[in-house]
């Protein structure tokens, strides 16, 4: 927007031809600006003009409070930068044309805009200044805004004789003969340059000669400041990088905005990040252009010590020069604010708000204040802001907006531009300081009182006590930045102080959710709490993790140290195994203690073993968690104030015998030596949970008829375990219950009526029991959702009860070898299924429904009725001989497995299944012909299964055909190839980021542009930006296994190599190799003589095709077994999915021009990678390899989109409470 369209202009009649003749005296680029400005607009505070008083909603919005003027041969790097310089550590908005011009704008244009938009300009005289023809257009354009704009100027004589300036004589005088001589057409413009010349050299300024800068610059400072009517400029400085953040304000108040809104800005932030100094520059920068203005400093103290009337005496007496205002009662106080203040266009800064009725009680009417008017609050705490603006909006009608700034971190640069003001105080640091810089900016981790106060600190000592005093300061912060953050520490409640000294002491950067459950077990309220704390600053979610600032975290520990700051036994909190380990050796421990968490990496390898019966003395203690087996004694008491246990490989057999923790709601001692928990009843009725995982020696659970709240029990892993008390079947809240890989359990008892208690349960595991020859009786089980009883190969049967899971979304029975039959009830827990899982159950023969339907033989009859829901089926290593044609009504199902089956072909039904994007046909060594699959992967309603999952860039859509010998036309299976993937790129949703197809046949399909042999490595090295059009890359790789007959004791081929996969694609930079590999098993193929040639393909969307602007070499890899004979490339563009094609057309040559390619010379003999890492690993700069070390192997680097991210946020709303179940 053009400066002066932002500029009201008066109704006061001015003549034309006033208006022409003064705008006949500005240069023809200003005249265009001068045309649209209204003179007498122009008069305000702080500048010479005098007249009537202004409106608000005439005065002018200017960008720059000053203007600079110079010749950069004389002044650029020494003067005016330190000039400069000087007035951006005020807060003063400067226009310097080396610092604000943008390369390729119109240079003379935007000049007259920055000047005509600057409150005050500064003329820098220099010998050389009169030789620049733009230094002179700069000045005369400068004098014209002074004389009809009534601009305040500053002109400065920098070594130069202030006469030779006004008579342009001396060093002045062959400048503008020289330009005469050279505007000898155009003598007027010397004249004006002249006239300009002698006005401005008229004025009061700064003679600079044979005097010291600094002074010069600090009173030019302070006149400016003066000028412009600054409040706070003057008792400012160091304030780096504080102009961008100004212009965000600026922004949100939106101050040229034509609405008659009022708008309310919050500026929010922690103790010490800069609120106040931000407000306060923000409040000189924009005051003038309100009728009234006030700022109120540190609202909450003068509330606290003199109530609401206090603040209303403070605004009156700022807004409108009010006086003797004591003698009025609150109720004539809040008349005088509705009355004096109503209409005017006010500018209301309140500082440091820290309570709602801070606000509440000023009783401002924003329906009587005049349009404009804005009010900018800081605070630390976010809940003020969200339900002071709603009750404004609510209360009056009257048109309202907020917005809210949070006032960010310094940046590295910015932190280090201060820290080195403060430190160093412009003297040259040693060598030795500058490599301690980085330590401290870490340390103070961007705050910038912090900075502030350590730099100062520092300041004027040498290296060696730098380093002594980081030392002293990571372990006993600075008094004056504690007593900041203490101050909002203070305002909190009781269970908000325990939350966040927990966090302090314990939970930086752990999962929500965990430390949640854990403080919900201590009755801490966390829900509330831990989002009280992140509206007050305290603490911030990022990624599901609680994060805190470095400062905070230590205020929180000193608080806790400074109980007894030499007896760590006495304290509420243990945290350091230096300090544990020195309680449990002393046994000074007392009941003050009330936690102890210990981080697992903690150096207790460093250490003997510690004495149990340290801990029998801490009877207060409510949380512990340890990751420690190293005790010796005996543990004969454990506290039984006890809320939360964990306690990774308990080192005993048993828990004390007098342990009778009443308020227990946690009980997790994961790869412990427990035997057993207790003998006979005991009552714990708080108790939630209870982790024995991988607790080899644990044989039986005990009686839980005293924990009925019980809602999770997880025995995974525990083999010695074969006896399951039946009292589980008491407990009615139970959700889930694991007894994965318990290889010792036979039977699952719950007698009698004790398993009608069951009805909560909604995951079962028994997965792995594999001497389990029956389940369990599942009535009443009804809401039950995932039943997993993978590998347990000793079961026979399935308990009758199972029809009545009417609920269930996942069965898996996958590995189930021996499983002969199931019931016919299973027909009636079909509807509800999502996912089926009979992969390598040979010997089931039949899967009762209710027409009496057979499995394998024909599987199900009337999917339609039955399995309406079911999106994945996994049939793979059945022996399947057929597929009924039934198979179609399955319209949801996006995900078919037939692997390794024995039919011969397939129903031309399944073309039918609309949503069917991954179909594996694989090692179907039987299987002849394939049926037209037209519409599979064409609905747009498919993807469901992504939904289901995060991270979906690992669960592939494709087609997968391999050793099928007999399959008839190979070059059909090609075209099918081809067709297919077309289809899935043509609808996405059917995919994640990437998809491929392997298919027999040959020949290699021509479609792709650019072709190879087998080892050639090529790189991309651009394209023509005409084709930018492109939506990503097609690969295909025509192979061969060779598959040699199998030695004496193994039926595979030997497909032995270094590579990481049978056959891969490689994109391979200097120091990594990314791995998209091929998703079947190649060792399975036992046909004798199937050299078959096979074509994979692989499709990446553009948004994942980083390799385009890496540069990584591109191949195709294998192991000695499998023979590559070519691999082509293809950009894929729009048309080619839009417009259908063939195999033999022409059009395959087309791309030659797209994409530029350099090919890569490689030895044979380069050594294969030896570190191999899966890609989900987020290599760190610390751990990335040198260029002499192995290159690293990663899976394919899938760039996460917005759209990528926006699902997988809402899969893991749904994983998070799977994750609660167990899933």
């Amino acid at each position: 927007m053009k400066l002066l369209e932002k500029m009201m202009s008066i109704t006061d009649p001015i003549t034309d031809l006033v208006l022409s003749s003064v705008k006949a005296l500005f240069p023809p680029p200003f005249r265009a600006v001068l045309g649209r400005f209204s003179f007498f607009n122009v008069g305000h505070r702080g500048t010479a003009s005098s007249g009537p008083p202004i409106d608000s909603d005439r005065i002018h919005s200017y960008k720059y409070d000053v203007f600079i003027s110079f010749s950069g041969a004389d002044t650029r790097n020494t003067f005016v930068d330190h000039l400069y310089a000087h007035l951006t550590r005020k807060g003063i908005f400067v226009f310097k044309d080396d610092i604000r011009l943008q390369n390729g704008e119109s240079l003379s244009p935007q000049l007259i805009d920055a000047i005509a938009n600057s409150r005050v300009s500064i003329v820098v005289f220099s010998p050389n200044y009169a030789e620049s023809t733009w230094c002179l257009e700069e000045m005369a354009t400068i004098a014209e805004c002074r004389k009809y704009l009534k601009q305040t100027v500053f002109p400065v004589f920098y070594d130069i004789n202030p006469s030779h300036v006004r008579k342009q004589n001396g060093v002045y005088q062959n400048a503008f003969v020289l330009h005469m001589e050279n505007f000898i057409n155009d003598r007027n413009k010397v004249v004006r340059w002249k006239r300009a010349m002698v006005d401005l050299a008229d004025i009061v300024g700064w003679d600079v000669r044979n005097k010291p800068e600094f002074r010069a610059i600090k009173d030019i400072v302070q006149e400016v400041i003066k000028k412009l009517g600054h409040k706070f400029s003057g008792f400012t400085d160091d304030l780096i990088g504080i102009q961008p953040r100004v212009e965000a304000l600026q922004s949100l108040l939106k101050l040229s905005s034509k609405d008659d809104e009022f708008r309310v800005v919050g500026i929010w932030g922690m103790a010490g990040i800069g609120k106040t100094t931000l407000a306060s520059v923000l409040y000189d920068r924009i005051s003038y252009q309100f009728d009234a203005c006030c700022f109120i400093e540190n609202v909450s103290k003068i509330y606290k010590d003199g109530g609401a009337t206090a603040v209303q005496i403070q605004i009156l007496r700022q807004t409108i020069d009010e006086i003797n205002l004591e003698t009025y009662s609150p109720s004539e106080i809040s008349g005088i604010i509705s009355n004096r203040l109503c209409r005017r266009k006010i500018l209301l800064v309140l500082d440091n708000a820290d309570l709602l009725e801070q606000l509440e009680d000023l009783a401002i009417n924003p329906e009587l204040l005049g349009t404009g008017s804005r009010m900018i609050i800081t605070t630390r705490d976010m809940h003020i802001l969200r339900v002071f603006t709603a009750q404004l909006s609510v209360s009056h009608d009257t048109r309202l907006s907020y917005g809210v700034y949070e006032v960010p971190l310094l940046n590295n640069k910015d932190a280090c531009e201060l820290f080195y003001r403060k430190a160093f105080k412009g003297k040259t640091p040693t060598s030795e300081c500058v490599e301690l810089t980085s330590e401290v900016l870490n340390y103070t981790q961007g705050l910038p009182i912090a900075v502030r106060v350590v730099g100062s600190f520092l300041c004027t000592r040498n290296a060696s006590q730098w380093k002594d005093a980081l030392d002293r300061l990571r372990s006993n912060p600075d008094k004056k930045i504690m007593d900041v953050l203490l101050v909002g520490f203070e305002g909190l409640h009781y269970e908000e102080k325990e939350i966040f000294l927990h966090i302090s002491c314990f939970f930086k950067r752990e999962k929500e959710d965990y430390v949640k459950r854990i403080l919900d077990a201590c009755d801490l309220h966390p829900v509330i709490g831990i989002q009280s704390l992140v509206e007050r600053s305290f603490i911030t979610i990022r990624n599901q993790e609680i994060h805190m600032h470095d400062m905070l975290q230590e205020l929180g520990k000193k608080i806790v140290r400074q109980q007894f700051p030499d007896e760590p036994g006495s304290r509420s909190r243990l945290w350091l195994y230096e300090d544990f380990y020195n309680v449990m050796m002393t046994e000074t421990g007392t009941n003050n203690v009330k936690a102890i968490i210990l981080d697992q990496k903690g150096h207790n390898s460093e250490y003997p073993l510690l004495r149990a019966e340290g801990l029998s003395i801490m009877r207060g203690l409510k949380i512990l968690i340890l990751h420690h087996k190293k005790f010796s004694g005996s543990l004969d008491f454990l506290s039984n104030s006890l809320q939360y246990l964990l306690w990774y490989g308990y080192p005993f057999a048993s828990l004390p015998l007098n342990f009778e923790p009443f308020r227990l709601v946690e009980l997790n001692m994961p790869c412990s030596l427990i035997q057993r928990l207790w003998d006979g009843h005991k009552d714990l009725p708080c108790l939630k949970r209870v982790d024995l995982s991988n607790s080899k020696c644990l044989v039986e659970t005990p009686n839980f008829a005293g924990s009925r709240s019980l809602e999770r029990l997880d025995l995974t892993g525990c083999i010695s375990l074969s006896y399951v008390h039946p009292s589980i079947g008491l407990l009615e809240k139970l959700v889930f219950l694991s007894l994965e890989g318990c290889s010792s359990l036979a039977r699952l008892v719950l007698d009698g009526d004790t398993a009608l208690y069951l009805h909560s349960l909604k995951v079962l595991h028994l997965s792995g029991c594999t001497k389990l020859e029956t389940t369990p009786d599942f009535t009443e089980m009804s809401n039950l959702e995932y039943l997993d009883i993978d590998q347990s190969v000793s079961l026979l049967t399935i308990d009758q009860s199972i029809g009545d899971l009417t609920h269930l979304k996942f069965l898996s029975l996958r590995d189930c070898t021996n499983l002969v039959s199931m019931p016919k009830s299973i027909s009636s827990i079909i509807p509800s299924l999502v996912t089926l899982d009979l992969c390598g159950c040979l010997k089931l023969k039949s899967l009762p429904l209710e027409k009496n339907i057979s499995l394998p033989g024909e599987i199900i009859d009337h999917f339609d009725e039955v399995m309406v829901s079911l999106i994945f089926l996994d049939l793979s290593f059945c022996s399947l001989s057929t597929v009924p044609d039934a198979i179609a009504e399955l319209r949801h199902l996006e995900r078919l497995n037939l692997e390794g089956n024995n039919f011969k072909s397939l129903p031309s039904s399944m073309g039918r299944l609309s949503r069917l994007a991954h179909l594996n046909l694989a090692h179907c060594s039987m299987l002849q012909s394939l049926p037209e699959l037209e519409l599979c992967a064409t609905s747009s309603s498919g993807g469901n299964y992504f939904k289901l999952l995060s991270g979906s860039h690992n669960h592939r859509s494709g087609l997968y055909i391999f050793n099928s010998p007999l399959l008839e036309n190979p070059e059909g299976s090609v075209n099918l190839a081809l067709s297919w993937l077309i289809k899935l790129v043509e609808k996405p949703c059917h995919f994640r980021c990437g998809l491929d197809i392997v298919v027999p046949g040959y020949p290699f399909p021509r479609w792709f542009s650019h072709q190879f042999k087998g080892i050639s490595t090529v790189r991309i090295a651009g394209y023509a930006d005409v084709f930018d059009n492109w939506i990503g890359f097609a690969f295909g790789v025509a192979f061969v296994e060779n598959c040699r007959p199998a030695t004496s004791g193994s039926s595979h081929c030997s497909l032995s190599s270094q590579l990481p996969y049978p056959l891969y694609l490689s994109f391979e930079s200097e120091q990594t190799e990314e791995t998209f590999d091929m998703p079947l098993r190649l060792d399975l193929n036992k046909v004798d003589g199937s050299n078959t040639e096979h074509i994979w393909l692989i499709y990446i969307s553009r948004p994942h095709c980083h390799f385009v602007t890496t540069g990584a070499r591109i191949t195709f890899k294998a192991h000695p077994d499998v023979e590559l004979k070519t691999w082509g490339l293809r950009m894929v563009f729009k048309h080619d999915i839009s417009n259908s094609f063939e195999l033999g057309t022409n059009e395959i040559h087309q791309q030659g021009g797209y994409l530029h390619l350099d090919y890569v010379y490689e030895s044979s003999s380069r050594r294969s990678p030896e570190v191999q890492l899966p890609y989900n690993w987020n290599v760190t700069k610390e751990e990335r390899v040198t260029e002499e070390e192995s290159k690293m192997q990663l899976r394919y680097n899938w760039h996460v989109t917005e759209e990528d991210e926006n699902e997988n946020r809402e899969v893991n709303v749904k994983q998070n409470h799977l994750l609660n179940m167990g899933l």
